[in-house]
């Protein structure tokens, strides 16, 4: 084990703090944006109505936690903050739960992250608000998401190193969002409209924020199967590491199809004249 039973007792207490903190967060953003529903009507984002929810995660819970963290993304704007100050200061929060989840201490890691990728929705707003929404704010933020995304799993790469197969789940996850996040960056720069697919980038924090803040709860319920440590968490990252790999080749071949589709097939014209 990579850690002995006086550590986890004190991890078991942050995983309930971290929980409890990711669930009042939630709930309060559900129920505060359920009584603005009903009151005026949903708050429409140009962003998420251009992106939209997915199976796994539906556009009006997207919607209720983006309205939730507007009013400090106004704070923001009203202070004059640079969105790209908020870009890079995303990039350090998140890199610092690469090192706590590597320590074993997943909820403080879960956390951290969500604290990151907050500052990175803040970013996008702040540049909305005060008009200084650019094409290089916007290349800055997509490098840097990459770097953020992979910090957390990076950790838990570390973390699972006394075991090939457990460190794999991790590694694969790692590789199936870049891909995501890839094709798609790669199909817009060709001027291709995507569907919007499973495991987009805030699908991808959820599942990964709940499997290092919730999962662990869970974990003692499956046992140790195969000596697995917080085996739901590696239930959680396994399901976005196939998912997300299934992704990026289902979006793979729409994008091929669709430049199919789009070419004029020149060498097949020339075929037909001679």
């Amino acid at each position: 084990m990579p850690y002995d039973s006086a550590t986890n007792s004190g991890l078991a207490v942050s995983t309930f703090v971290g929980a409890g903190a990711l669930l009042l967060f939630l709930l309060t953003a559900v129920s505060g944006y359920a009584v603005r529903t009903l009151l005026v009507g949903r708050k429409q984002e140009a962003k998420l109505e251009r992106y939209g929810g997915t199976v796994l995660f539906g556009a009006w819970l997207m919607e209720a936690i983006y309205w939730a963290i507007r009013l400090p993304g106004r704070g923001f704007a009203r202070l004059g903050v640079d969105p790209d100050a908020l870009t890079w200061t995303s990039l350090f929060v998140t890199l610092a739960s690469a090192p706590i989840a590597a320590s074993g201490h997943f909820s403080t890691a879960g956390l951290v992250f969500l604290i990151g990728a907050s500052f990175d929705a803040f970013d996008g707003m702040v540049a909305r608000e005060t008009g200084k929404a650019t094409r290089g704010g916007a290349i800055l933020d997509s490098v840097l998401d990459r770097i953020s995304d992979a910090a957390p799993l990076a950790g838990l790469v570390v973390f699972y190193r006394f075991s090939a197969w457990q460190m794999a789940i991790p590694l694969i996850a790692i590789v199936g969002g870049q891909l995501v996040s890839y094709v798609r960056a790669k199909a817009e720069a060709m001027q291709l409209d995507l569907p919007s697919g499973l495991m987009r980038r805030h699908e991808r924090i959820a599942y990964i924020s709940g499997a290092l803040i919730i999962a662990p709860m869970l974990s003692p319920l499956l046992g140790t199967p195969m000596s697995a440590v917080h085996p739901a968490t590696l239930t959680v990252l396994a399901l976005v590491a196939i998912t997300s790999m299934f992704a990026a080749l289902r979006l793979l071949s729409a994008a091929r199809e669709a430049l199919a589709v789009r070419d004029d097939r020149p060498d097949h014209s020339a075929g037909g004249n001679s």
